[in-house]
């Protein structure tokens, strides 16, 4: 990362940053997207990639938030912009979510990611402006959160998530970028949305940073070293969660007994990242701290449950079960509806019920005979009987579920597939042996999958 002031040589602090993220992170093919709004950070970023990325596909992508009068035209000028420089350019128009609760400058950066997610092609690594005042804004405001190492880490120069995403001027001071385009003779989009004190990012930008910058100059320089630091922190503690997570965590799964066998530090941390690979919010630490409590305080025949916005936690003997709020089964309404089903087609009952499906079998599964008028499939009403064994007594389903130790919250989704009014098997865990294929009789085995965990 260049320390270079403008004074010195913006230019070249911009041109060696941009050399060195793209060597450093990317095959020398790869294909750029530039997220191009029209700023002057932008606008320098792209007009040194067009002598800097010499003989990659570089194409600039303009997102318009709709958010200003005059957004339709600066997507003009970022079009004649990117022709005067002979770069491909495309204009999106996004819709903000303005009642998300998360706030302007977070819902427009979420509708906004969203669209680069959908448009970037196979292989295309999307490029963005942000600089080291950026960096310093980021690491602020994670500060004033309340934010451990993974948040004041701040922004990396590379990631690769949802998306490939690089930042090569990260390391670049905000005054010799704006030597670079003065120098450089650019035009660009003055934005008077980034004047608006309203927001968080310009109340710091205008109001805080020039106090701090002017009692501290390197200021941008140390923030951005502390984190990486701060990255470099976060790093190890994601491999130590990684090696207590081994043989814990199975899909949404977490092994109660081996969390709470760890320290506290460690248990809060284990969690964390198990909400992070299930790809789940992670809480606040009261929240988590509340959670943990309630958790793993309660008696052993307890269902303790835990939640917070889009994210729940329910436990069951002596697992913790991690959901998205939307495919939380235990919030799902019961079904009473009746699905007929054709065995030779799939049945699909949605992403937690799953999918059903039965392939012709010998001696084993629902004897064919049961089969000749079709079958239905209903959920749980209360009182179901079958008989699982074939010297067994008939038994409640109820009870058969709770020594299956099968979780609560799914005993009700789990599909009853019927022949006219009689019960002849419950998904594929149990056949009705009053119903079952004899030895060398044809019948029909049934497939359940695509299911939410039911252990």
């Amino acid at each position: 990362m260049s320390d270079l002031g403008p004074q010195s040589n913006s230019k070249a602090a911009v041109h060696s940053a941009i050399e060195a993220a793209l060597t450093g992170h990317l095959a020398a093919d790869a294909a750029l997207c530039v997220a191009f709004s029209g700023g002057l950070d932008s606008s320098v970023l792209l007009h040194a990639l067009r002598s800097q990325a010499a003989g990659r596909a570089i194409r600039a992508v303009h997102i318009d938030h709709g958010l200003h009068p005059d957004s339709a035209s600066w997507s003009s000028t970022c079009e004649s912009i990117c022709a005067a420089l002979g770069i491909a350019f495309k204009a999106l128009r996004v819709e903000v979510d303005l009642d998300s609760g998360k706030g302007l400058e977070a819902a427009a950066r979420a509708a906004r990611y969203a669209a680069f997610a959908g448009e970037l092609r196979p292989g295309e690594v999307l490029l963005t402006a942000h600089h080291q005042r950026d960096q310093l804004e980021t690491m602020l405001l994670q500060l004033f959160r309340g934010a451990g190492v993974h948040g004041l880490a701040a922004m990396p120069v590379y990631a690769a998530r949802d998306i490939r995403l690089l930042r090569p001027l990260l390391g670049v001071s905000a005054a010799a970028i704006a030597a670079y385009g003065e120098e450089a003779g650019l035009a660009w989009i003055d934005d008077p949305s980034n004047n608006e004190l309203g927001l968080d990012r310009n109340y710091l930008r205008h109001e805080v940073l020039p106090l701090l910058t002017g009692r501290w100059s390197a200021v941008e320089r140390s923030v951005e070293r502390s984190a990486r630091l701060c990255a470099e922190a976060a790093e190890l503690i994601d491999e130590l969660a990684a090696v207590d997570l081994r043989g814990m965590l199975d899909g949404n799964r977490l092994n109660l007994a081996a969390l709470t066998r760890l320290t506290g530090p460690r248990q809060r941390n284990a969690l964390r990242a198990a909400l992070r690979r299930c790809g789940l919010g992670v809480p606040s630490e009261k929240q988590l701290l509340g959670a943990l409590a309630v958790l793993t305080a309660a008696r052993p025949d307890a269902q303790p449950e835990a939640a917070w916005p889009g994210v729940r936690i329910r436990r069951y003997r002596d697992a913790l079960w991690l959901f998205s709020e939307d495919l939380d089964p235990g919030v799902l309404p019961a079904n009473d509806a009746v699905y007929s089903w054709e065995l030779g087609s799939v049945l699909d009952l949605g992403a937690v019920r799953g999918k059903l499906v039965a392939a012709p079998a010998t001696g084993s599964g629902i004897a064919a005979r049961h089969c000749r008028n079709g079958l239905s499939v209903r959920f749980r009403r209360g009182g179901e009987k079958l008989r699982t064994s074939r010297n067994g007594a008939t038994r409640q389903l109820k009870n058969l579920l709770q020594e299956s130790g099968i979780v609560p919250w799914m005993r009700s989704h789990i599909p009853l597939i019927y022949a006219g009014e009689d019960l002849v098997a419950v998904a594929n865990i149990w056949v009705n042996q009053d119903f079952a294929a004899a030895d060398n009789e044809p019948g029909f085995a049934v497939a359940w999958r695509d299911h939410a965990a039911i252990r």
